[in-house]
């Protein structure tokens, strides 16, 4: 079927209904806990080369990169939705008419994408390269307290090899 008049091209949609159970802790006892649930994933994606079922995992990946991702970012690293827009105290100019308005902040955009950068960097060292990850699966809030902690240290004071040692003052 079309997607819309603006957007003629046809999409498929596949639905999939899933139970999941899971156990949980609930005042010191495991609870079992069996939810059902009704996804419904938009695609234009081939059925030939991608069949319903790969559809389906496809969109519970993109859905979990959304809640580690997104969510992440939002609830740890301070990327809140106001960040996103333009700060009210901008420099302002003038146009021809005589009217003050603010300069266009394109600075914004780079900080955003500077962060996003830097979280993916450090979300990619923290799950390839950290032996701590691998071998105590710390959550990642964790991780960033302990990264924030040590870079937030004054780095060692160290001398040159050429200065002699400070020596003591007597008075």
């Amino acid at each position: 079927m079309p997607f819309s008049i603006d957007y003629p091209q046809p999409v498929r949609v596949v639905r999939s209904e899933e139970t999941l159970t899971q156990q949980h802790y609930r005042k010191g006892k495991l609870e079992t806990k069996t939810s059902h649930q009704e996804w419904l994933w938009v695609t234009t994606l081939e059925a030939r080369t991608f069949p319903a079922r790969l559809v389906r995992r496809l969109g519970h990946d993109r859905w979990k990169q959304e809640n580690n991702g997104w969510n992440d970012l939002t609830q740890n690293w301070a990327f809140k939705h106001g960040f996103l827009h333009a700060c009210r105290h901008r420099p302002q100019t003038s146009s021809d008419d005589g009217s003050r308005h603010p300069v266009a902040n394109r600075g914004l955009a780079a900080v955003a994408l500077i962060v996003v950068l830097a979280f993916n960097l450090c979300g990619a060292f923290v799950h390839c390269h950290s032996k701590l990850v691998r071998l105590y699966h710390p959550p990642t809030i964790e991780v960033a307290r302990q990264l924030r902690a040590s870079v937030s240290k004054l780095p060692p004071k160290i001398r040159s090899p050429d200065c002699p040692a400070p020596q003591p003052q007597t008075t």
